[in-house]
């Protein structure tokens, strides 16, 4: 469905985005969380559910919860394409004015959202979280800060917990990132892009009860890695002045050796020059890993794929 088509609907005031993955234990606390802490408020609102892809039986769940519950719309992709795809493709299927998002795991609390949705009331166009005491391991937390510096140097901009899930969005901010059409999306990236007016709050985090974290320290490597290399060219920039300082290492390498030769008559620099090979060599792989990176960008960009595949919606 495309996102115009929601725009001849009736509008709600609070869309509380969803994306889902593997969470069925989960689903039925949150569900009752999010309508308390909402109707306290006494808005209009949504949920909107994004299934991604899930196999524990969680769209039975969030249809069984809708079959109560109205208010709640189950979006049910083709397959699991991923937490970024969720999340757009809840973001092309909301009515609200004011556009929340909140992950299944219960580790940010949904009473959090009001400060969120305080905040886009006061003004700003997206209000992000900042998770105090948060229950993690160390090597989680520690990826978790280097990918937020990568953030900051790459977006110019003073945030220091963008990979908090809990998020609010002014509707037109969605509408904007709903229209992209690059695959290579870092939600934090796009906002920065789109120059919007930006805060964090502070909200609280607590221990996953049920399941286990999708993130460990591994992805959110890869997620950096992927964050750098999907946004700037400051790899392949990188590589000229590297080249430049291995091949001034190598020219005064080889001069030693010759002055070693030709002065004490010593032959046995074989070591020396095999250990400059094997350097220059593991300096050209990756240079040619960067490369290929890069270059599989390019094709995933021109083969135009959709960024995500709906196969079902009950609304």
């Amino acid at each position: 469905m495309s996102p115009g088509a929601e725009t001849t609907r009736p509008a709600t005031e609070i869309s509380v985005v969803v994306p889902i993955y593997n969470e069925g234990p989960n689903l039925r606390e949150l569900h009752r969380r999010i309508v308390a802490t909402l109707e306290a408020l006494g808005r209009s609102f949504e949920i909107v559910a994004v299934d991604d892809g899930s196999s524990d039986g969680s769209v039975e769940t969030l249809k069984a919860i809708r079959a109560e519950d109205p208010r709640l719309r189950v979006v049910q992709l083709a397959r699991n394409f991923g937490q970024g795809p969720a999340i757009y493709a809840g973001f092309a299927h909301v009515r609200g004015k004011i556009v929340c998002l909140l992950d299944a795991d219960l580790q940010n609390p949904p009473e959090e959202l009001p400060k969120l949705i305080a905040k886009i009331d006061e003004g700003y166009d997206y209000v992000g979280g900042r998770r105090h005491g948060r229950h993690e391991s160390f090597s989680r937390r520690l990826g978790s800060q280097f990918l937020n510096y990568i953030i900051r140097r790459t977006t110019r901009t003073a945030f220091y917990d963008m990979g908090c899930a809990l998020k609010a969005f002014r509707r037109e901010v969605t509408d904007h990132l709903v229209r992209f059409t690059h695959h290579s999306r870092y939600l934090p990236v796009d906002l920065a892009w789109l120059g919007v007016r930006m805060i964090e709050v502070e909200v609280a985090h607590n221990e996953r009860a049920v399941g286990e974290s999708k993130y460990g320290p591994l992805k959110l490597l890869r997620t950096s890695f992927d964050l750098v290399t999907g946004i700037t060219s400051a790899p392949l920039q990188f590589l000229s002045p590297l080249g430049f300082v291995f091949a001034t290492v190598g020219f005064l390498m080889a001069i030693r050796v010759l002055y070693v030769r030709l002065i004490h008559g010593d032959n046995s620099q074989i070591a020396t020059v095999v250990a400059l090979f094997f350097v220059l060599s593991g300096v050209q792989l990756i240079a040619t890993g960067l490369m290929c990176e890069y270059i599989s960008r390019i094709y995933v960009e021109v083969q135009n794929r959709p960024y995500y595949v709906v196969k079902d919606v009950d609304e």
